[in-house]
């Protein structure tokens, strides 16, 4: 259901029952000869009786029946029969509805510029009450106070009603509605003034860049939605610990709306700490610093650093606003990661440049250009070192719904590098990636998690393609009921040396049998491989997941059920879904 859909149905229920709000225990009134809304609504109009109430019967008789009367014919029932009797401090009220009174007809029109408005015309499709229904004073109501915050969203603040009338014919149960809404003209965005919270300190951010963070212009026709989009841009570009955007349409001129825009950036320095564990690299500690304004020109930086027992690695990235400061952005990095291998250990320098636009549909595009350093530590003693040099470019989009605890979602990412020694490279390959997540939720109790990736390193040359560009399968996130990375190729001693091809896939149901736990059961698949005859190794498990105050927590045990014996392997890992 849309948001106007709820809109709808919220301002029938806020003009139908409003006794609700105040209704208390009601156990001492018994309604007969209704039921669902009708019945809903008397319990409303009626309320509770008091003993109080029974010592006056003969009024406390009057004013149910009067209170009656007019809750069903709220609802659309002129001649019903009403009788309200009480017997040992029980109040029984038995209730003939009669024939309702139907719309037999129902005209709504717009004058001004909302006749000419699309939303206002597909409003008149959407409306909660129609010719056939049941006459409904609450929805009839809610027609009104629909037209008018659709006036104000969009910018028609002059607009009254010049008619608005029923007439209802209780001998022929019929009603007949007129509404005539006269919008006048539409008002239009005026400038828009920015100021600090701190009054005379100087803007935060130039306001050539801020400018570009609106999502209208002057003259623009008014929204008030892109006032809302508007605040949610200025706080997404993180650049604002506080950020007030104000419409003024009493202020307007000549039906130009000025908008006011305040902020501050008082709270330079973010950090983050986390501390973690996965069954793939043990124990995780990782530490974050973010300055996401530098100057006034939009620049930020930001350095992290995660270590574990197989993995640590440091990054720096500084950003610089390209074209737009929050959706089209130059990053600068730097990094350095160690990895322990089973069979080398890996030691990776990167220093490069990516280009991020992001668009309104919410895919993110990257051109990248980076160099890659990497010296390899076999087991045996071999040591080799890469030179590459590898220009990309990468998709990706992740939409979710649910907040922390998703109940639907999906995520999709591709990615292609180059490597080229007539481009300083040690090595010549294309390497390609892509991935897939599905998260849907039935009744609310039962979610299933699909899961897809796929790689592979076109080459004559593998053996130059470095260690850390190799695809590898099994572990947490890949083929449970295997050991991190196991899934490979092997050499004559037995290591895994990596893969030039990967595939994985895995299927998960979750049912939920309370508010942070699930019980899951799963079945992953895949393998990493340069001949399709290696086949696929399968795992499958059961597993318990905890909706914890800092993210999902899953706990699996997963059987490697391609191998002759299979044998248990347990999985925890932190982290979310998508």
């Amino acid at each position: 259901m849309g948001m106007q859909g709820w809109k709808k149905w919220l301002l029938i229920g806020m003009v139908c029952l409003p006794g609700l709000a105040l209704a208390q225990d009601s156990s001492n009134l018994r309604i007969d000869g209704v039921s669902g809304d009708v019945r809903a609504n008397l319990e409303a109009y009626l309320g509770t009786v008091t003993p109080d109430d029974l010592q006056n019967w003969r009024d406390t008789q009057s004013r149910l029946r009067k209170s009656a009367r007019e809750a069903m014919e709220a609802v659309g029932y002129y001649q019903s029969k009403i009788r309200i009797t009480q017997q040992d401090g029980i109040v029984q009220a038995v209730i003939e509805p009669g024939d309702p009174v139907i719309v037999r007809h129902l005209e709504l029109h717009y004058a001004g510029e909302a006749s000419n408005d699309i939303a206002f015309t597909a409003l008149l499709e959407t409306l909660p009450l129609s010719e056939g229904d049941i006459f409904h004073h609450g929805r009839y109501e809610a027609i009104k106070t629909l037209v008018q915050n659709m006036a104000l969203e969009r910018g028609y603040f002059g607009g009254e009603w010049k008619v608005h009338s029923v007439e209802v014919n209780t001998d022929t149960r019929s009603a007949s509605i007129t509404l005539e809404y006269d919008s006048g003209p539409r008002y239009r965005f005026g400038e828009v003034q920015f100021s600090s919270v701190t009054e005379g300190k100087p803007l935060p951010l130039r306001l050539a860049w801020l400018e570009k963070l609106a999502p209208f212009h002057a003259d623009d026709a008014y929204e008030a939605s892109k006032i809302i989009a508007f605040n949610k841009a200025l706080l997404d570009s993180r650049y604002f610990n506080e950020v007030r955007v104000r419409a003024e349409p009493d202020l307007a001129v000549n039906e130009r709306v000025p908008v006011n825009v305040t902020l501050a950036a008082e709270k330079p320095n973010q950090l983050d700490t986390g501390l973690g564990y996965a069954t793939d690299v043990g124990a995780r500690l990782s530490l974050a610093w973010r300055r996401p304004l530098l100057n006034d020109r939009g620049h930020s930086v930001e350095s992290s650093t995660e270590v574990s027992r197989v993995r640590q690695s440091a990054t720096l990235r500084y950003g610089i606003p390209w074209n737009h400061p929050l959706n089209d952005t130059l990053q600068f990095f730097s990094g350095f990661k160690r990895e322990v291998l089973d069979t080398a250990t890996t030691y990776s320098t990167t220093l490069g440049v990516e280009r991020l636009i992001r668009k309104p549909d919410g895919w993110q595009r990257g051109y990248t250009l980076r160099y890659s350093n990497e010296t390899s530590r076999q087991v045996g003693g071999v040591s080799t070192t890469n030179n590459l040099l590898l220009p990309g470019v990468n998709y990706n989009r992740t939409r979710s719904r649910g907040g922390a605890d998703p109940v639907w979602g999906d995520r999709q990412y591709y990615q292609a590098e180059l490597a080229s020694r007539s481009l300083l490279s040690d090595a010549e390959f294309i390497s390609l990636r892509a991935g897939w997540r599905v998260l849907r939720t039935l009744a609310d109790k039962h979610s299933f998690l699909l899961r897809a990736d796929v790689g592979a390193i076109l080459t004559s040359d593998f053996d130059s393609v470095p260690l850390n560009m190799r695809f590898y399968a099994g572990g947490d996130q890949s083929v449970r009921g295997f050991d991190y990375q196991s899934l490979s190729p092997k050499d004559s001693t037995g290591q895994v040396i990596g893969a030039s091809n990967l595939v994985t896939a895995s299927a998960e149901y979750a049912w939920r049998f309370s508010k942070r736990w699930r019980l899951a059961s799963f079945v992953d698949t895949g393998n990493a491989f340069d001949s399709l005859s290696q086949g696929l190794a399968t795992g499958a498990g059961v597993g318990v997941r905890w909706i914890s105050p800092v993210g999902p927590v899953r706990l699996d045990v997963a059987w490697n059920v391609s191998e002759p014996n299979p044998s248990p392997r347990i999985h925890f890992f932190m982290g979310p879904a998508l």
